[in-house]
């Protein structure tokens, strides 16, 4: 009963709180602001999307990474960075919304591309993606294909680089170049 009551209120939530953006498609190469929001599940997978996250970033491009753990507090291999941030369950309020400084910073950022790694159905990271002011959304999570501004449907599980290459390919087809 008491879930039932959460899982209502949070859904009026993010109805309530959905952001209208104004949206815009660019190629990877033309790409200044870059968010990347993920599910972290065991230390391999923070690898993997760490390591993403290093060769995205250069100098002519700001990359952000939002990770999200589903247990009680953060692993001590995920480590907190300027722009890396992570969080767990203690993190969010008593309904599932997520509530911390860093997460307000990351949403009021407007990403010109914000990708979503994630593959389960997760409130609190469909709340990040109903309420970024991010000017295009990019994901394959089945769960939030309604918030995406391009979703990716992909028949066989791929893995983080797989998608960012199949995310280039769109853009380059989309933007004519």
């Amino acid at each position: 009963m008491v879930n039932y009551f959460k899982k209502n209120l949070f859904i009026r939530c993010l109805k309530k709180h959905h952001t209208y953006r104004e949206k815009k498609i660019v190629s990877l190469e033309q790409v200044k602001t870059m968010g990347l929001l993920c599910q972290i599940i065991d230390e391999e997978s923070y690898k993997n999307i760490y390591s993403l996250f290093s060769k995205l970033h250069s100098p002519k491009r700001i990359v952000w990474l939002m990770g999200y753990i589903d247990e009680r507090k953060v692993p001590y291999y995920c480590l907190q960075q300027l722009s890396a941030d992570f969080f767990s369950k203690k993190d969010l309020n008593w309904y599932g919304k997520p509530d911390f400084v860093q997460l307000n910073d990351f949403q009021e950022k407007e990403f010109d591309i914000l990708v979503d790694f994630s593959r389960n159905d997760l409130p609190p990271l469909r709340y990040i993606l109903s309420t970024t002011k991010a000017k295009l959304l990019i994901g394959s999570n089945e769960y939030a294909q309604d918030l995406y501004d391009i979703y990716i449907k992909d028949e066989a599980e791929i893995n983080e680089l797989q998608l960012l290459k199949i995310i280039h390919n769109y853009l380059l087809k989309l933007t004519g170049k």
